[in-house]
């Protein structure tokens, strides 16, 4: 007996995820579009559900009997009578059909019922069209996964004590049966290399194969399923689209099924290849915006000419008068006159549409020009690129409002949350030299304030200029071809920053930052980051309020809360001392998750830099060859605003950030989150810069404990002797950081003023240490191995896996409300353990209460 099956085309329903860009909290817009839905939806009422049958009994729970072969939970996804939802599974839970009848309820304000509907799950009623057509769609899924004799029945079974039912779907698979063999007929123009690369990647179960006449694979026991041949089918058009078949398409694979025993199956895939092709000439026209004459021009691009051919690549650019045609010979992926590949192709206009010149591109082979053939016969198709380019220069203004955290003590007058308003400016040159390089500069301006006073406590202006280059620049240019990247750029920034704390008496006089950085995608998900140059000069000036609003909070009015002389010292250079900072950084990143909702995927980051190599090496050649004390002659003098000498620190630093999202069900997901971080001194100073030390504690942190608040160790920054502050800051951070959290998400509502509303359970866990080379608290002028005095307190040093004990625990509820472009998010932490002597937890003698953290978007 023979079948034949037409193969149909089928994609997979995955949901596509949002671009998230760099946002600001516009509360006004977000606030005011969930009124005008929750308004239109008053007017609207449900008039859109399709009416239900409100005399029927309702869906109490749905069972599926007989199943052996695959998961309960796979075989209810195909179905649709199901309950309404619960929390976490745990019956009687169900949150949603709750709500709805809250909202039904006739004493119910209209529109904040027609709200809570919407954010509701109306009554499972049951219905019998519906079981019926899912026993048949059961009854499917096992026909089309090698159960070919499969039934299902169904029987409704009412509960006594009330209306609602149970439904209960009774499979009998009936025997399996499996594909014994599957041939490619058609192939015969393929090499046996070929052939063998073709079946190294086979969606079956390969027990052996043959490539002998015709291309033949013996199967291992595989059910028979016809999922696995589309999957096969689609990986076949792949193959061969790659290889230069450019023609063919999914009519030309059919499978012809062959039933050689009750239990197995013989497959074979006949194909139509088509002629095989080579890249013929490529014509690249674009389209722009201004009223000048056109363009045309030949590229000088390396062909291939084995064929006997050599193709052209040639440019028609129309009104547009900066576009510079080589933005074409630097996105090719494959050469002219080679044998066609779609992979190649796609490549290209991943580059192309990546230079961000151009508003659409499209890539068209042109069948009806195919004339020219090479001396075996193979035809030259030629490929049309049409391209649209952008607006060139950009100007946009916006408003933000901003929430800040400070480090500081309530007892000191130091505002611990600040809330304020900016405005920024952005100016974006698109193609700014004619190769796809985009220039933006960008100005803002903030001021903030704290909740018990209407006063401005701080203000900060910043501006940035970057350069963006759609390819690597010179030396680099060779790693894009040995590592075959998708796509690369070069970014050169320079940003700069003043500011003032009018609650520390603080003023950053300058901060500028200049990078260069390398950008390499090797795939849509994984990429490489090199910072080949991050340079940073910071200078603070301290106000005459500097040392009554901060140190003499921190050393205390005689010094006697950190009396300490290194730490004294390593504070007084942090926040008064001019520094300069170089860094070689890279980082791996590897990011299958959606960039704003991450509701599933994973993001791993891997990250290390070696620090102020640089200022070495002009201290010890060209400053003071003779006398090495770690610091640099201001570059611009008095002038510049730099007084003093320019302080540097060199260091070792390396990074592992894990993060994974775990779909749980419909609306829940699973965060699990790990951090790990060392920072090591490599010359004389015990410590490293003070913006590369790592700090815990805050929104995005251990949430029981404000802003750089945890840590170090057990330890305080304080001595322990005295009386202890009302929460003092880890003014010092630390050099050894280990993180973990978890997170349960759950959405409550589905629409509730133009928002999702997500409940969230979380759990944190961490610390900062010092490391082996820094003296920690207690220590004197003697070194790190001098014995601690009595009374110092603890040193807060990272002493092996014994310092794992002492981590702060947090934990709490927290909830997100989920717009198309923004996630606000509340969380309620509470302190579990804490490890240092304050005890200030839950189950300690001084617990100060919950802290409540707001931000933007998700924690991790």
């Amino acid at each position: 007996m023979q079948t034949r099956l037409s193969l149909t085309g089928w994609s997979p329903p995955w949901p596509k995820e949002g671009v998230w860009g760099w946002g600001k909290l516009v509360v006004g817009i977000g606030l005011l579009s969930g009124l005008l839905q929750l308004a239109h939806a008053s007017d609207e009422g449900d008039g859109t559900r399709a009416a239900a049958d409100t005399t029927a009994p309702v869906v109490h729970q749905v069972d599926i009997q007989g199943n052996r072969q695959f998961s309960e939970g796979t075989l209810k996804e195909t179905i649709r009578t199901r309950p309404n939802r619960r929390i976490l599974g745990i019956p009687g839970f169900t949150w949603w059909r709750w709500v709805h009848q809250l909202g039904s309820a006739d004493w119910m304000w209209e529109r904040l019922g027609s709200a809570l509907r919407s954010g509701g799950e109306p009554p499972a009623y049951i219905d019998s069209t519906t079981v019926g057509g899912d026993a048949e769609r059961l009854e499917l899924f096992y026909r089309q996964r090698g159960f070919r004799d499969a039934s299902v029945s169904y029987r409704v079974e009412p509960r006594e004590r009330d209306d609602r039912v149970r439904v209960v779907f009774d499979v009998d698979p009936g025997p399996a049966t499996y594909l014994r063999r599957v041939q490619y007929a058609g192939l015969d123009a393929l090499r046996t290399s070929q052939k063998r690369r073709l079946v190294e990647e086979t969606a079956f179960e390969a027990a052996s194969v043959s490539v002998e006449d015709t291309l033949t694979v013996r199967v291992r026991q595989q059910r028979y399923q016809e999922p696995k041949l589309l999957e096969e089918r689609q990986r076949l058009l792949s193959f061969l689209q790659n290889e230069g078949y450019a023609a063919v398409s999914r009519d030309s694979v059919r499978a012809v099924v062959y039933r050689v025993a009750p239990d197995s199956f013989d497959v074979t895939l006949r194909v139509r290849t088509g002629p095989r092709y080579r890249f013929g000439d490529v014509r690249f026209e674009a389209t722009g915006t201004e009223d000048v004459p056109p363009r045309s021009d030949t590229l000088a691009v390396a062909a291939d000419t084995t064929g006997g051919q050599r193709p052209r690549v040639t440019s028609r650019i129309v009104e547009e008068r900066r576009l510079d045609p080589g933005i074409v010979r630097r996105s090719l992926q494959f050469t002219p006159g080679a044998y066609y590949d779609r992979s190649a192709v796609q490549a290209t206009k991943r580059r192309l549409d990546g230079t961000g010149v151009f508003a659409f591109t499209n890539f068209a082979p042109q069948y009806d020009d195919v004339v020219r053939r090479d001396t075996a016969g193979a035809p030259y198709l030629p490929l049309q690129i049409d391209a649209q380019t952008q607006q060139r220069h950009r100007v946009q203004a916006e408003t933000f409002a901003l929430q800040r955290e400070s480090v500081g003590a309530t007892n000191a007058g130091v505002r611990l949350n600040e809330f304020g308003v900016g405005l920024s400016g952005t100016y974006e040159n698109v193609n700014a030299f004619g190769s796809g390089e985009t220039f933006r500069l960008r100005t803002s301006a903030s001021v903030a304030t704290g909740l018990d006073s209407l006063l401005v406590s701080s203000n900060q202006f910043e501006g940035s200029a970057s350069l963006v280059l759609p390819y690597l620049i010179r030396p680099f240019q060779s790693l894009d071809r040995a590592f075959n990247l998708s796509n690369a750029r070069t970014r050169i920034s320079l940003t700069g920053l003043t500011a003032l704390r009018s609650d520390l008496g603080l003023r950053i006089r300058s901060r500028v930052n200049a990078r260069l950085r390398l950008e390499m995608d090797h795939t849509p998900t994984q990429s490489s980051l090199v910072d080949v140059m991050d340079l940073s000069v910071s200078n603070p000036d301290t106000l005459d309020r500097f040392s009554t609003k901060f140190l003499q909070r921190v050393f205390g009015p005689g010094g006697e809360n950190l009396q300490d002389p290194v730490q004294r010292q390593q504070i007084l250079e942090d926040y008064t001392q001019p520094q300069v900072n170089t860094a070689l950084r890279y980082t791996f990143r590897d990011a299958t998750a959606g960039p704003m909702r991450r509701r599933r995927g994973h993001i791993y980051e891997v990250s290390g830099e070696v620090g102020n190599t640089l200022p070495l090496l002009f201290d010890r050649l060209v400053f003071t060859p003779d006398t090495l004390d770690y610091s640099l002659p201001s570059l611009f003098g008095e002038a510049g605003g730099l007084t003093g000498r320019l302080l540097y620190r060199p260091y070792l630093r390396a990074s592992i950030d894990l993060r994974r999202y775990v779909p749980l069900g419909p609306g829940t997901t699973l965060g699990l989150k790990f951090f790990g971080g060392w920072a090591h001194p490599t010359a004389g100073p015990t410590v490293v810069p003070f913006d590369r030390r790592f700090f815990s504690g805050g929104a995005n942190s251990v949430r029981g404990w404000r802003l750089r608040e945890l840590g170090p160790g057990e330890g305080l920054p304080v001595d322990t002797t005295t009386s202890v502050p009302e929460g003092p800051s880890n003014i010092l951070g630390g050099d050894v950081k280990l993180e973990s959290s978890i997170e349960l998400r759950t959405t409550l509502f589905q629409s509730v003023l133009a928002a999702r509303w997500i409940g969230a359970t979380f759990l944190d866990v961490g610390n900062v240490w010092f490391g082996p080379r820094n003296p920690g608290f207690g220590r004197t002028d003697a070194g790190r191995d001098a014995p601690r005095r009595p009374g110092d307190g603890r040193d807060g040093r990272f002493r092996g896996l014994g310092a794992l004990l002492d981590v702060g625990v947090g934990g709490g509820p927290g909830l997100r409300l989920e717009w198309q472009y923004l996630i606000v998010r509340l969380d309620l932490a509470y302190r579990l353990n804490d490890p240092s002597p304050r005890n200030d937890d839950v189950f300690g003698d001084n617990f100060s209460g919950p802290l409540l953290h707001f931000g933007i978007g998700h924690s991790f």
